[in-house]
């Protein structure tokens, strides 16, 4: 199953769940931006990865998307880079540099997240991104990115999704999770005191 595949199946099914105006604070001030869902272009950079594009901007929040879809699992996570390392602009010291390298290391490795054992789902793909080494990062509103692709042998039996993301980046506050399981969809919120999710 490719990934235009799933996040078109995303943006159909899913309009209901995602809004279109984002609120970001930065510098004291709020700003609101409007996104047009698709090719997302804001501050002058795009994604077109429409999983990541349903995502808001905004600090101490992030964004999981996942869909099953017979035995293939598609998720995708999308961060304001605040939340992640504590700054929105081109890394400029070896320090900052070795955290965005050491984040998107951590993000690669995928174990911030498992499933219920009995669904026996297995990581095929990490991809970790961020907009802090694209070249128009000082630009500001600079996310981190995160792809993965798993099989589960008995997807039936996915009914668990176990987050130990809060215990690994303290700024992040709370999760908004959509999900697509075999045509069912659903939506929940996670945080740091109630990091399990019940697909039902």
């Amino acid at each position: 199953m490719k990934l235009s595949l799933v996040a078109s199946l995303l943006v159909c099914s899913l309009m209901a769940l995602s809004t279109t105006v984002v609120a970001h604070e930065h510098g004291g001030a709020e700003h609101k931006h409007d996104h047009q869902h698709g090719t997302d272009k804001h501050d002058g950079h795009e994604h077109d990865d429409e999983l990541v594009a349903l995502g808001a901007h905004v600090h101490g929040h992030a964004v999981l998307t996942l869909v099953l879809e017979g035995n293939e699992m598609q998720l995708a996570f999308q961060s304001a880079a605040q939340s992640i390392v504590g700054f929105e602009h081109k890394p400029s010291t070896a320090e900052q540099k070795q955290e965005v390298a050491a984040a998107i290391a951590v993000f690669n490795q995928g174990d911030w997240f498992s499933f219920n054992n009995d669904a026996n789902c297995e990581l095929a793909m990490a991809e970790a991104s961020t907009d802090l080494t694209e070249p128009q990062a000082n630009e500001g509103h600079a996310d981190f990115y995160a792809n993965y692709q798993l099989l589960c042998q008995r997807p039936a039996r996915l009914n668990e999704l176990k987050l130990r993301i809060f215990e690994l980046l303290p700024a992040l506050e709370h999760m908004d999770i959509q999900w697509i399981i075999n045509g069912q969809q659903g939506a929940s919120q996670a945080a740091l005191s109630s990091s399990t999710v019940r697909f039902q």
